[in-house]
């Protein structure tokens, strides 16, 4: 009796245990970037971690995942959601080394909190991940608009120069 008891909470343990969040805390962005890692638990993993930009600004992320031994994180999913909408970042290459990322152009960011979810398993306890994410300000239309009459008047006057010439 002592022993059917003993594997039934053994069992009810197991299941209890079988998916893990952690949250990540909050990334400070206002130098342009900031890193980020986990040594997620044993199993299936939800991993959280929190960010705010004040202005709308270009978003990328990189994170990558390496396989040593037996040890090995695979993720699901890498979503990140705000006032903005969801994005997903995608997988760039696959085990042995696991590379995820934003497209190449980045993702448009609106001001407010972000939260990017990240979500796998861990087929031991000891596999790990590192990552990083980097913002910059969308530049302003006015800031545009003038770049490009200064480039107009270069070309003006680049013309007009070989046309003397």
């Amino acid at each position: 009796m002592k022993c059917c008891r003993l594997a039934i909470a053994s069992a009810a343990a197991v299941c209890v245990t079988g998916s893990f969040a952690a949250d990540l805390g909050t990334l400070n962005v206002t130098t342009g970037s900031a890193f980020f890692g986990n040594t997620p638990i044993a199993g299936s993993f939800t991993d959280t971690l929190n960010f705010s930009i004040t202005t709308t600004s270009f978003f990328n992320s990189s994170l990558t995942a390496v396989v040593n031994g037996g040890q090995d994180v695979d993720f699901t999913s890498i979503r990140l959601t705000g006032p903005g909408g969801t994005f997903n970042i995608t997988q760039l290459t696959p085990d042995p080394v696991e590379v995820w990322a934003t497209p190449a152009a980045g993702f448009i960011l609106l001001a407010g909190s972000y939260t990017m979810t990240l979500m796998g398993i861990n087929t031991a306890a000891v596999g790990s991940y590192a990552g990083n994410v980097g913002v910059s300000p969308v530049p302003e239309p006015g800031s545009i608009a003038l770049m490009l009459a200064g480039l107009g008047v270069c070309g003006f006057m680049a013309r007009r120069r070989a046309q003397q010439g």
